[in-house]
């Protein structure tokens, strides 16, 4: 009688514990991170007797909640490229948005400050046409300046991001040593029984993690996690926790860098080798978007400066003068690794706007030669001790270095935020050409002198005037001493020089230009007649005079910059272009990573999700096999009562 007893006792408490199972899914079924659990149901074991074995009842073997580590992973997985690419789009996009204006961005600025130019050009003497450009000009520096500083405002944004994205996961850190403690104290409490809501607690808190960075993670036998990022740095091993942390960079303190705790008070950088979450799109922003859109502003700030520059200081103002810079110049930047330990110098300077390209180098002392690296490109040179001359840059090094010493060279950096206006008197524009030409009344022809170009003030102003006569056989083209073909003879004087032009084939013969007069050429037009003489002249007044403002206007539709084959709008709007190309792929990656990650959660919630019908159903089935068992017990007192009537 008393083994019925505990048959029907045994499925009482098991079905209690399955109804008990039951109500705790339903209770959770909005939990976030919960699985749903069952209740494992196992024969006890039989007795024994001459006829055979006799079942003792049920028992619970254990409750485990339904779960799947690799369908877990492979949410992780996507939970981390969604939020990289979530996060590198939403950043790309704003630097997009940022640039592309066109109604009152720098695209917009530059053609208003070249309309002013034009403006000049057709009226050189006005001085408010004058005023209007240093106006358009201000305007355009300021555009500059500003841009820079929304760019520098996007770097602290998305140095505060990383701050905080730290701070959570050194918490997240910390809440995972402490739950693998809490999972290994349950165990041992409960003879080896899952903490099942630990171990939900521990996943939702992987997943959650998984948001900022890339992770590694090994399961313990006992239910711990093991956790490691970067490229196997350590975060969280059993109940013990690593930290990460931030520190200013080796050349800049305004590109912070990641650590990781190595060993306690020793720390690893780690900014490189993270891969996956927010953190990875943070820093993949502002490593291949932020910093080269800052780079080509610089390249494009320093080159208009630059050639502009260059070409107004060949021209002439208002009363005359030799123009000066109209952009304040900006020079490179060198930056000392923090590290450092020798006293080597390196000093860099412009040699040829033209050949800038927007990277930056990094020199470094091997304890033999200095090794001068394109970090854009990679490409590198070796000296001993330098200087080195590369794509328009000339660096000089003083001093002694030691092993492993380094700089980093930036031609361009920050160089929009320095974008100033050097003159501020209209009268100081320096539209006019230093050289004039004249013909002589007399002359027969019709031939004329063009286009005279000064390209290097080295020999302006002339030392004396300059006459070219023109005469049918001046020019000695077989070398015998005797004129042979038409040219011109400079100064008319015996044994002067004789330039050789051919009415018949001019566009093959100019540009023109003198023997030990550098930089300086002229063209010739028309037809000459025998004896025509035409004067080059220091221009003495500036006033009325368009052709320096010309060629400033020029500028806008020459390649002036990368070697000659880009405009400055065309760098720019390569700026903006290259942007919106990395702005349209991470938002395609977003959108297939957001997918897959859907995909994943549906996959694992299929699987582990808490269903209310299928749970409606359980809780009728354990009712009534409760029921079943209360049966049991009231059969077992109905034969004990029938027994004991017996006797009486």
């Amino acid at each position: 009688m008393a083994s019925i007893l505990n048959i029907a006792t045994s499925g009482l408490l098991a079905y209690q514990k399955a109804l008990a199972t039951t109500g705790h899914n339903i209770a959770n079924v909005n939990t976030e991170g919960y699985s749903r659990q069952v209740t494992s149901l196992e024969s006890r074991t039989p007795t024994s007797d001459s006829g055979g074995f006799i079942g003792t009842g049920v028992q619970t073997s254990t409750i485990r909640r339904v779960y799947d580590n690799f369908l877990g992973e492979e949410l992780r997985v996507n939970i981390s490229a969604e939020k990289h690419f979530e996060t590198f789009s939403t950043m790309s996009a704003r630097l997009e948005d940022l640039l592309a204006q066109t109604d009152r961005g720098l695209s917009a600025q530059f053609e208003n400050f070249f309309t002013a130019l034009q403006d000049v050009s057709n009226n050189p003497s006005a001085i408010p046409e004058r005023q209007v450009l240093l106006g358009e000009a201000n305007a355009l520096a300021l555009q500059f300046r500003q841009i820079d500083d929304a760019m520098d405002a996007l770097n602290a944004q998305v140095n505060d991001q990383l701050q905080g994205m730290v701070l959570e996961i050194n918490s997240i850190a910390e809440s995972l040593a402490q739950i693998n403690d809490d999972i290994d104290s349950a165990r041992a409490s409960a003879a080896g029984q899952p903490p099942n809501d630990l171990l939900d607690q521990r996943d939702l808190l992987l997943e959650r993690l998984s948001e900022y960075t890339g992770l590694v993670t090994t399961f313990q036998d006992d239910g711990a996690v093991n956790v490691l990022v970067g490229s196997g740095q350590i975060l969280v091993v059993g109940n013990e926790y690593q930290t990460l942390s931030l520190r200013p960079g080796d050349f800049d303190a305004l590109k912070i860098e990641v650590e990781s705790e190595v060993v306690q008070g020793t720390n690893t950088t780690i900014t490189d080798s993270i891969t996956g979450g927010a953190m990875y799109g943070l820093l993949r922003f502002r490593e291949e978007v932020l910093e080269p859109a800052r780079r080509e502003l610089g390249l494009l700030a320093v080159g208009l400066a630059e050639t502009f520059n260059d070409q107004h200081k060949l021209g002439l103002d208002v009363s005359g003068t030799a123009g000066t810079d109209f952009f304040t110049a900006i020079p490179p930047t060198v930056a000392n690794n923090t590290n450092n330990t020798g006293s080597a110098t390196v000093t860099a300077t412009v040699s040829d706007a033209s050949a800038l390209r927007a990277a930056d180098y990094q020199l470094l002392w091997d304890g033999t030669n200095w090794q001068l690296t394109n970090l854009t490109t990679g490409t590198q040179s070796s000296s001993a001790t330098g200087p080195f001359n590369v794509e328009g840059l000339n660096i000089t090094i003083g001093g002694a270095p030691t092993t492993g010493d380094s700089f980093l060279i930036r031609p361009h950096y920050r160089a929009a935020s320095a974008f100033t206006i050097g003159i501020t008197e209209p009268e100081k524009i320096a539209a006019a050409a230093p050289i004039k030409s004249a013909l002589t009344v007399s002359n027969a022809g019709n031939g004329e002198i063009t286009n005279v170009v000064v390209t290097d003030t080295a020999n302006v102003p002339l030392s004396q005037n300059i006459s070219l006569q023109y005469s049918a056989t001046a020019f000695d083209s077989d070398g015998n001493g005797t004129g042979d073909a038409p040219g011109f003879i400079v100064n008319s004087s015996a044994g002067a020089e004789r330039i050789a032009f051919d009415p018949a084939s001019a566009t093959a013969s100019n540009p023109l230009s003198l023997a030990g007069i550098t930089g300086f050429s002229f063209q010739v037009t028309g037809v000459p007649q025998e004896g025509d003489t035409f004067t080059l002249s220091n221009n003495s007044s500036g006033s009325g005079d368009n052709r320096n403002v010309l060629l400033l206007a020029d500028l806008q539709r020459n390649g002036t910059l990368l070697s000659g084959t880009s405009t400055y709008q065309d760098v720019f709007n390569g700026t903006v272009g290259g942007i919106g190309i990395q702005v349209r792929q991470a938002e395609a990656s977003l959108e297939t990573q957001s997918a897959l990650r859907d995909q994943a959660e549906t996959s694992l919630n299929a699987l582990a999700g808490v269903n209310l019908d299928e749970e409606a159903a359980n809780l009728l089935q354990f009712q009534q096999a409760y029921q079943a068992s209360a049966q049991v017990v009231v059969a077992a007192n109905q034969m004990f009562q029938t027994l004991l009537d017996a006797f009486r």
